[in-house]
C-alpha cells in the first residue's frame, strides 16, 4: 500500500478510536463526583438499553431512572417533558450486578395531565435535595436506584443503594416508585429492593 492509503486508514482508525472513547464516556457529563467504576458500570447498561444521553443545556424537562438489581433485569425510565411529556421504559433481559442483557420490553406513552403534574411536584421535593443516610449500610446485593433530573439549566443525579425503609430517603424513594408505576411493568414486591 502506499503512504497516502497507510496515513489514511491509520487517520480513520484514530477517528474511530476517539470517537468510541467519546460514546463510551458520555453518559454522565455533568456528574462528577461518580466514580470511574459506577460511570463505566451504569453507561453499560444504558447504552444496552440504547438509552440517549442527557446533555446541558436542554429545552426539555428530563427525568431518569436507572434501577440495577443485582439479580434481577435492569429498568431505565426515562420522561422527557416539552409540550407534553412522554415515558420511554425499558427492562433489560440480563441482571444489574452483571450483563445487561438486551431490551426486553418496552413502554412508551404519553403522560396525562394529572401524571405529569405529579411528577413535577415530587421532583420539585427533590430539587436541591441533599441525601443524608439513616446510617451507612455497606452491601454486597442489592440495587442501584440511579436517578437524574435535568432542565435548560441544571442537572442533578443521585445514586443510593437499596435505600427502601430509610426515612432520609423517602422523597427519593417516592419518586423512583412513582416512575416505576408508570411504567406498567408487573414487578413483583418481593423484587422491588
Amino acid at each position: 500500500l502506499g503512504g497516502y492509503v497507510k496515513l489514511t486508514i491509520v487517520f480513520c482508525m484514530g477517528l474511530f478510536l476517539v470517537g468510541c472513547a467519546a460514546i463510551k464516556n458520555d453518559y454522565f457529563p455533568e456528574w462528577k463526583e461518580l466514580d470511574s467504576f459506577k460511570r463505566e458500570w451504569f453507561s453499560e447498561h444504558l447504552r444496552a438499553a440504547r438509552e440517549n444521553p442527557i446533555t446541558l443545556p436542554t429545552e426539555n424537562e428530563i427525568y431518569r431512572f436507572t434501577w440495577l438489581r443485582s439479580f434481577h433485569a435492569p429498568i431505565i425510565v426515562r420522561v422527557e417533558c416539552n409540550e407534553k411529556c412522554i415515558l420511554n421504559a425499558k427492562q433489560l433481559s440480563g441482571a444489574g450486578g452483571y450483563s445487561p442483557g438486551n431490551v426486553q420490553f418496552k413502554n412508551k406513552r404519553e403522560l396525562t395531565t394529572e401524571e405529569a403534574s405529579k411528577l413535577r411536584s415530587v421532583a420539585e421535593r427533590l430539587d436541591n435535595w441533599v441525601y443524608k443516610p439513616d446510617e451507612e449500610i455497606i452491601g454486597m446485593d442489592g440495587a442501584q436506584w440511579i436517578f437524574e433530573m435535568a432542565n435548560s439549566n441544571r442537572y442533578q443525579a443521585w445514586n443510593l443503594w437499596s435505600p427502601g425503609g430509610e426515612k432520609a430517603a423517602e422523597t427519593y424513594v417516592d419518586m423512583c416508585l412513582y416512575l416505576l408505576n408508570l411504567t406498567n411493568f408487573n414487578i413483583e414486591k418481593s423484587n422491588a429492593y
